[in-house]
C-alpha cells in the first residue's frame, strides 16, 4: 500500500509533467480522458467509466493516478 506522502508527491510530479507536456498530450488525446502515474499516461478512454475499466483491467489502483480530461485545441471549458 503506498502511504499518502508517497501519493501527494506521485500526483505532484504527475501534475507537473502533465503541465510539461500538455500540448504534445493534447495532440494525441484531445475530447479523451487519461490517467497518468509516474510521468506517464498509463490509460484513456472516451469516458471515466471506460477509463476506469482500463485501469482495473491493468490491476492499476485507481487512487494512485493523475485523471484528466483534454479539451481539445481552441476550446474552452467552463464549469458553472
Amino acid at each position: 500500500m503506498v502511504s499518502d506522502l508517497e501519493l501527494l508527491n506521485s500526483s505532484e510530479e504527475s501534475l507537473k509533467w502533465f503541465q510539461e507536456n500538455s500540448i504534445k498530450i493534447r495532440e494525441e488525446f484531445a475530447n479523451k480522458i487519461i490517467a497518468i502515474k509516474n510521468k506517464e499516461i498509463v490509460a484513456s478512454a472516451k469516458n471515466i467509466n471506460e477509463l476506469l475499466i482500463f485501469l482495473k483491467e491493468k490491476n492499476i489502483d485507481e487512487s494512485e493516478v493523475l485523471i484528466e480530461f483534454i479539451v481539445p485545441k481552441n476550446e474552452i471549458v467552463i464549469l458553472g
